[in-house]
């Protein structure tokens, strides 16, 4: 995930709740209004479905066809958003690689997931298989972050 698309689904998790902190709501309001009105990219179905990977992958392809996932300013406003979050909303900041929810498969197959820092490489909640759920190749990389209990 790029850190503007994550940043706008931390931003929709975190920033748009009603009890959100001001640094966080103002952040991400700061980074779509500069997405929206610079590139012309709209982020409303995300903020809708901010874990739907069809619109983390809609809001990719639009950030590389305008250009706007290399804007230094719409960098600088996505580590701004990422920064607050993590200061003021830590558990929408928490990453997770793949999140399988309520699938019902003949065969699961995991491969290759890195994560970093807080994240998870993988989570599955109500998954089933008739067959067999493969994982393989996560690496977890704790990074710089405190050791959890």
């Amino acid at each position: 995930m790029s850190l503007v698309v994550a940043a706008v689904v931390a931003g929709a998790l975190a920033g748009l709740k009603d009890q959100a902190q001001s640094a966080v709501r103002d952040a991400y309001l700061g980074l779509r209004n500069l997405i929206v009105r610079r590139h012309g990219i709209e982020v409303g179905a995300l903020e809708l479905l901010p874990g739907s990977e069809e619109e983390q992958q809609s809001l990719r392809e639009g950030l590389a066809v305008s250009g706007a996932g290399e804007d230094a300013e719409v960098l600088e406003a996505a580590h701004e958003v990422v920064r607050a979050v993590r200061e003021h909303d830590a558990a929408a900041a928490r990453a997770v690689g793949v999140h399988l929810d309520d699938v019902d498969a003949e065969l699961i197959r995991i491969v290759d997931v890195k994560a970093r820092g807080d994240a998870t490489g993988v989570s599955l909640d109500r998954v089933r298989a008739r067959g067999s759920i493969v994982i393989e190749g996560v690496e977890a990389d704790g990074g710089e972050s405190p050791a959890h209990p």
